[in-house]
C-alpha cells in the first residue's frame, strides 16, 4: 500500500500517473511540455461536455505535464498574459474532445439525466482509470467503454452506495481526496436532503484526472446520525493516506451562517481532515508544467522591514483574509493586488506595509501564480505574505489528536520556511481556544522554529478566541517547551465599511479613530475578510490616507517582533 507524504500527493501521482498512462518509455520522472494548446470552453456549454472537456486535460496534462490549457473565464486569459504564456495553437472544445478521445480511446459512459447525483463517484472510476467520463447523449467516439456506470450503478443507485462502491474498487488507485459538489441547492429548506438545482461545475476536474483523486459528496457525510457517516469515515480513515488528509475542492454542505464543514476537520469523529479550498480550473496545467517551488531561494521575497519599537507608537498589522481558497487567489487578490500597485504608484506616501494570507499549495498546485506573487509584490516592496487559515490546511488543528498535531506544525513550518513568513492566521472552533493556548501553539514555539506570531479568528466570528484575556491585552507571548517566545495576538477582524456594527463593520473613519485610541506602545494585528463588503480600496487603503503619524502600519512578521522586543523577548 503506497504512502505519500503529508501535503504532496500531487507531485509523486504525478509520476505515477505518467507511467500508468503509458508514455513515457520507462520513465518514471514527470514530463514537461515544450508547448501547449488552448481549449475555450464558453461556461454556457452543457455540463456534459464541459466535465468531459475538463478530464480530458487532466489526463492529457498526467500524461505531458503543462501541454493543456482550458479558457472558461476570462481571468484564464489573464493568467497567460500575466505569466507570458503563449499555446501553440487554440481550438474549439468540440474538436478538442473530439481529438482527445482518439488519442485517449477509453471511456466512462454514464446518464447524466439520471446519475448526476453520482458523478463525484464515476468521476472517480474515470480518474482512476484514466478514462473520459462520456454522457451517453454524446456522440463522441469511444473505442473502449472500460466501466459503464449505467450498469455498475444500477443497484447502487444513490451516493451513498455509489461511493461505497468505488471506494471498494478504486480506492488502491487513487492519491488522494476531493469533495465536488454534483449541483445541489446551496440554500435547501432541507439541509438533510436538497435537491439538484443546478449543473456540476466543471472546476477541478482536469486536477482530479490529473492526480487520480477519490472525488466524494456525501451531503449528511458529517452527520454521526447517517449512515453516509460510515461510508466517509472507512475513506478517510482506510490508511492509505498520512493524516492528517487535505481535501481538495470543497464541502458546501450544511449552509449555517456559514458553511458548517467547510474546514472538514470536525466532520468526522477521528478529526484528522482539513481542507485545501481549490473550486477553480487549470490547476492539472500548472502543477504539472514545472516542478513545485521547493525553496525561499525561488520566491526573492521583499526583505523584512528595518522598524525599531518606539513606546510612543502604535504599531498595527493588516492581514488581508482568505487566502487559503486557491479560487481568491486565482481571481480576487490578483485584481486586488492590482489595485494596490496603482494606488501606491499614486500615492507613495500613503503606501504602507500590507499582509496578504497566501496558500501554501500554490508552490505545488501553481508555482508560475505563486512567483508571480512574490515579484508583484516587489514593485511596492511593502506587500509581505503570512501562511492563511490555519497553516497548511483551512482546519481546526487543536482538534486533532497530538500525532496528527505534531505532522500539522511540522508541515506547516516547511511551508513557512518556504514562503519566507513567521506568521500564521491560525482559526479554531469555538469552546478550543483554552487548549489552543495551552498545548496546541506552543509546539511553533521551540528553538529554530519557523513560526513566530498567531493571528487567531474564532469560529464563529462573533466570539472571542480567547474569553479570559484582560480587555488591555493585545497579545501574549507564549513559550515553548525550551522556552523559546512567540506572540499570539488578540483576535480583531474588519468584515465591512458600513459601520452597522462597532466592532466588525467599521468605516475607515471609525477604524482610524478606534486606532488612535489605543495606548501608546500598542502592537496588534487586524484580520481583513471579504464576505461583509470589504474590499481593498474601501477599507486599509482608505484608511491610510487618514492615519495619524504615531500610528504606524506593518507587516505581521514586523508586528510580531516588536511585540517581543516590548516584552523584553
Amino acid at each position: 500500500m503506497l504512502s505519500f507524504p503529508l501535503g504532496w500527493p500531487a507531485r509523486v501521482a504525478i509520476a505515477l500517473a505518467t507511467i500508468t498512462i503509458g508514455s513515457c518509455g520507462g520513465d518514471a520522472g514527470p514530463r514537461y511540455a515544450s508547448e501547449f494548446i488552448a481549449v475555450t470552453l464558453d461556461p454556457a456549454t452543457p455540463a456534459t461536455i464541459q466535465l468531459a472537456v475538463q478530464a480530458c486535460a487532466g489526463l492529457e496534462n498526467r500524461r505531458l505535464g503543462g501541454s493543456v490549457y482550458v479558457q472558461t473565464e476570462p481571468n484564464d486569459a489573464e493568467w497567460l498574459t500575466d505569466l507570458a504564456l503563449a499555446p501553440s495553437s487554440t481550438v474549439t472544445a468540440a474538436a478538442y474532445l473530439d481529438g482527445c478521445a482518439a488519442r485517449i480511446p477509453r471511456c466512462v459512459r454514464y446518464s447524466y439525466a439520471t446519475q448526476q447525483a453520482l458523478l463525484p463517484s464515476i468521476l472517480t472510476a474515470g480518474a482512476a482509470l484514466g478514462a473520459v467520463p462520456l454522457d451517453e447523449n454524446l456522440s463522441v467516439a469511444c473505442a473502449n467503454v472500460v466501466f459503464d456506470a449505467r450498469v455498475e450503478l444500477a443497484a447502487n443507485d444513490i451516493p451513498e452506495l455509489a461511493t461505497q462502491y468505488v471506494f471498494d474498487h478504486f480506492i488502491n488507485r487513487t492519491t488522494g481526496l476531493a469533495m465536488l459538489n454534483p449541483g445541489y441547492d446551496l440554500m435547501p429548506a432541507d439541509l438533510t436532503n436538497p435537491g439538484l438545482t443546478r449543473d456540476m461545475q466543471g472546476s477541478l476536474v482536469d486536477f482530479v484526472f490529473s492526480q487520480k483523486l477519490f472525488t466524494v459528496f456525501l451531503v449528511n457525510g458529517c452527520d454521526t446520525m447517517s449512515p453516509e457517516n460510515g461510508v466517509l469515515s472507512s475513506i478517510v480513515n482506510n490508511g492509505r493516506w498520512t493524516t492528517p488528509i487535505g481535501v481538495y475542492g470543497y464541502n458546501n454542505s450544511w449552509l449555517l451562517s456559514g458553511y458548517l464543514w467547510e474546514a472538514q476537520t470536525r466532520c468526522l469523529d477521528s478529526r484528522n481532515m482539513g481542507a485545501i479550498p481549490t473550486e477553480t480550473g487549470n490547476l492539472s496545467f500548472f502543477s504539472t508544467r514545472r516542478p513545485a517551488v521547493g525553496a525561499s531561494s525561488e520566491l526573492a521575497p521583499v526583505p523584512p522591514e528595518d522598524v525599531t519599537y518606539d513606546p510612543s507608537k502604535t504599531y498595527v498589522a493588516f492581514v488581508i483574509g482568505d487566502g487559503d481558497n486557491v479560487r481568491y487567489m486565482m481571481t480576487s487578490r490578483k485584481a486586488w493586488l492590482a489595485e494596490r500597485i496603482a494606488d501606491c504608484a499614486s500615492d507613495p506616501a500613503t503606501c504602507p506595509s500590507l499582509t496578504w494570507s497566501i496558500s501554501p499549495h500554490l508552490a505545488e498546485l501553481a508555482p508560475d501564480v505563486l512567483r508571480w506573487y512574490f515579484e508583484t509584490s516587489r514593485v511596492t516592496g511593502k506587500d509581505y505574505f503570512s501562511l492563511p487559515p490555519s497553516g497548511h490546511y483551512y482546519s481546526y488543528p487543536s482538534s486533532m489528536n497530538d500525532a496528527d498535531q505534531d505532522r500539522f506544525v511540522a508541515a506547516t513550518e516547511r511551508d513557512a520556511r518556504i514562503l519566507s513568513t513567521r506568521s500564521v492566521v491560525h482559526w479554531d472552533a469555538n469552546g478550543t481556544w483554552a487548549d489552543a493556548e495551552q498545548h496546541f501553539l506552543p509546539k511553533y514555539a521551540h528553538a529554530g522554529g519557523a513560526v513566530q506570531g498567531i493571528i487567531p479568528v474564532n469560529v464563529p466570528y462573533v466570539y472571542p478566541t480567547f474569553p479570559g484575556w484582560a480587555p488591555s491585552e493585545f497579545y501574549r507571548v507564549l513559550t515553548g517547551e525550551d522556552g523559546t517566545p512567540m506572540v499570539v495576538f488578540r483576535s480583531r477582524e474588519w468584515r465591512g465599511v458600513d459601520d452597522s456594527d462597532t466592532e466588525f463593520f467599521l468605516s475607515p473613519a471609525s477604524m482610524a479613530a478606534e486606532l488612535t485610541g489605543y495606548p501608546a506602545g500598542t502592537v496588534t494585528a487586524i484580520y481583513m475578510t471579504s464576505d461583509g463588503g470589504l474590499t481593498l480600496t474601501n477599507s486599509v487603503m482608505a484608511l491610510a490616507k487618514i492615519l495619524p503619524p504615531n500610528v504606524q502600519l506593518v507587516s505581521a512578521d514586523a508586528a510580531a517582533r516588536l511585540a517581543l522586543t516590548a516584552t523584553g523577548h
